[in-house]
């Protein structure tokens, strides 16, 4: 009887040790299926969130270069728009035309009334 009884501490000490490595194990394979699971999420995230990054950048970036171009546009058309002001035959005077020649007189006759005055004649 004696030796049942140390045989028996003796079991129930290994059966504990084996069922905690039994639920370690458990865990331990439980907790790699899970870190799976989290990796292919987290990576799955992770390329949502760059795509999203991605999209933003390339609508800022197109933003940024409409503006600059629209600028570039502007710019050149008011820059066409003052040398045509400022072109050098628009800042020309027209010549002044010369005097023309005297125009001379078809009939250089006297002048002289055409009808007598009759006032001058009864006095």
């Amino acid at each position: 009887m004696w030796m049942d009884t140390q045989k028996q501490p003796q079991s129930e000490p290994n059966m504990k040790l084996l069922s905690i490595y039994s639920f370690l194990l458990l865990l331990l394979l439980v907790f790699t299926q899970c870190q799976d699971d989290k990796t292919a999420l987290i990576a799955q995230k992770v390329q949502e969130r760059v795509q999203e990054f991605r999209m933003k950048k390339k609508q800022e970036c197109r933003q940024t270069l409409l503006l600059k171009a629209e600028r570039m546009v502007d710019s050149l058309l008011l820059t066409e728009a003052r040398q045509g002001l400022q072109d050098s035959l628009s800042r020309m005077r027209p010549f002044r035309p010369t005097q023309p020649p005297d125009v001379p007189a078809i009939d250089s006759s006297k002048i002289a009334p055409l009808f007598k005055d009759t006032d001058q004649n009864n006095r």
